[in-house]
């Protein structure tokens, strides 16, 4: 995501965010046009009204499969833990937008769940640290909160396992009420977003290195609704300049789950590249 994007490409967000009244008008922009004549000169688009779009954007939410089912998954199939799949902390520092630091938060939930639900709690405690300062940065007091009061006890309890379990995942329940109550309802539908086509990507990578992937080729196919409740999410963003290109890549993501029950090798072949770009996007 380009740094040009911190004056323009957070349009839709900042609007979520300033949502504080149910009179609040719907935004606009200017774009230039032309007409017949060769002059030029500036109308006043739409963009969206914002209490509705919050309204849809936490219902799609609300509704929609979870990412850590993925995680629940690769666990309980006994897939090894790949650490080279998920996001390099070191990254976290690059995302200087809005929207990069909301699509970043996604991607580090997943990470972060992933690597809790195999022990991996060294890697826990790096993207305890890195979410915390992310969360700062992009201005959700609650979950800043939330975070300080878990990574303290995480680091309070590194040599008991059992302890660090029930930790993360209180953490994680808190922190996912957020999506639902929070007002900060684009910043929570793009982390969602995020998160979920990590989950998607470390899955398919999974199933391409995988011998016998056989039941991961099932899962696959099951994620319709998955897929579908992204794309609803990244449509109605999609006015942002910020979201449109991951929107654009999401495309055909969504044609290749549109008829499938249960994925062949060949169309894993095909999607895999397809995820792997558009999360490309994401973390870029």
């Amino acid at each position: 995501m380009k740094r040009h994007f911190c004056k323009t490409g957070v349009i839709l967000l900042i609007a979520v965010l300033l949502c504080a009244s149910c009179n609040q008008k719907p935004k606009v922009k200017e774009n230039k046009v032309t007409n017949s004549k060769g002059q030029t000169g500036t109308v006043e688009v739409e963009i969206f009204d914002a209490v509705k779009l919050k309204d849809q954007l936490v219902e799609i939410i609300k509704t929609a499969p979870k990412p850590n089912e993925l995680v629940d998954f690769i666990n309980k199939g006994g897939y090894s833990y790949i650490a080279d799949l998920t996001l390099s902390t070191d990254n976290a520092e690059k995302y200087l937008t809005l929207a990069q630091q909301s699509l970043a938060t996604g991607v580090y939930k997943f990470d972060l769940y992933y690597a809790k639900v195999y022990n991996r709690y060294d890697i826990v405690d790096q993207i305890f640290d890195v979410q915390q300062k992310l969360v700062g940065k992009i201005g959700l007091q609650g979950d800043i909160a939330a975070m300080k009061k878990y990574n303290d006890r995480v680091k309070q309890n590194k040599e008991n396992t059992d302890s660090l379990n029930v930790i993360v995942s209180a953490m994680m329940n808190e922190l996912s009420q957020s999506y639902l109550t929070g007002e900060h309802s684009g910043v929570y539908a793009l982390s969602y977003v995020s998160a979920n086509i990590e989950g998607l990507y470390i899955l398919t990578q999974i199933a391409l290195m995988a011998k016998d992937n056989s039941d991961l080729l099932k899962l696959i196919g099951q994620q319709k609704e998955r897929v579908k409740s992204n794309y609803m999410l990244l449509e109605i963003m999609a006015a942002d300049p910020a979201v449109s290109p991951i929107f654009e890549k999401m495309k055909p993501i969504m044609g290749s789950f549109s008829n499938s029950l249960e994925f062949s090798a060949k169309q894993l072949a095909d999607v895999a590249p397809l995820i792997e770009k558009l999360r490309m996007e994401i973390v870029k």
